[in-house]
């Protein structure tokens, strides 16, 4: 197993396939593992780099996670594409990832080629969301497909894990708010937003919300998915395999 040290903490991460850099970063309260049923789609393309950010997964435990989560995750992925010494690298964000994945789009754009999310939720925490996120999730652990879904991203360590970010998702709405330092539009790369028109985080706003981020980067996309569950890189394995692959090779030139 691989890792680097961010913030004094070992961060996991693994290497597969050949080809253009791709970087997948999972979605809140997951870990690179949510990558594996589709895998299979990317490999003989690209250098597919999974990453269990900072507290997830297999990297090393946090004690609590940071407020302003998903911008220091993103500091998390800059140390690791130094770390590999690569450039022009292509990032899938998924959820969350894509939060953390605009984020270092916006702090390191001279790192990326082009960036794909999945389900990209908007510029801004979700109020219902966050205020309810302790309650839902205890909830969700009563539950035996998600803990088995928890156990197997995370160990036996997985309540730590959850329990963490969501104080972190609570605090980060009580004392931030917005996802982002910059303003989104100063990105300058490929962008391309994907979702479900089903995902049921969105509630059938998916559609304004990605209107707006569109009117904001001149070089954003969108493709929806007229079916499927959040997140769509799983549900619509297969289609938004090729999709992804298309953009990422259109952006290479």
């Amino acid at each position: 197993m691989s890792y680097f040290k961010f913030n004094g903490k070992k961060v996991f991460y693994d290497i597969k396939g050949s080809g253009l850099p791709l970087l997948l970063v999972h979605d809140n309260s997951l870990s690179s593992k949510m990558f594996q049923p589709v895998l299979q789609y990317y490999l003989n393309t690209f250098k597919v780099i999974l990453v269990d950010l900072p507290g997830y997964g297999k990297s090393e435990k946090l004690p609590q996670f940071p407020k302003d989560l998903w911008f220091e995750n993103s500091k998390a992925l800059a140390e690791l594409i130094s770390h590999l010494d690569i450039k022009d690298v292509n990032v899938i964000g998924s959820g969350g990832g894509a939060i953390t994945a605009f984020n270092l789009m916006l702090e390191h754009p001279e790192l990326l080629k082009c960036l794909i999310t999945d389900g990209f939720t908007g510029k801004d925490a979700i109020k219902s969301f966050a205020l309810n996120i302790h309650v839902e999730r205890e909830r969700q652990k009563k539950k035996l497909p998600i803990k088995l879904i928890w156990l197997k991203n995370h160990g036996i360590s997985w309540r730590r894990v959850i329990d963490n970010e969501s104080d972190a998702i609570y605090a980060h709405f009580m004392e931030i708010k917005r996802f982002f330092h910059k303003d989104l539009s100063s990105i300058k790369k490929p962008i391309l937003l994907t979702a479900s028109l089903e995902d049921e985080l969105f509630k059938d706003k998916i559609v304004d919300v990605y209107a707006e981020i569109k009117s904001e980067i001149l070089t954003a996309q969108s493709h929806y998915f007229h079916s499927g569950s959040h997140p769509a890189i799983i549900s619509n394995a297969e289609e938004f395999a090729k999709i992804a692959t298309g953009f990422i090779k259109s952006a290479a030139g």
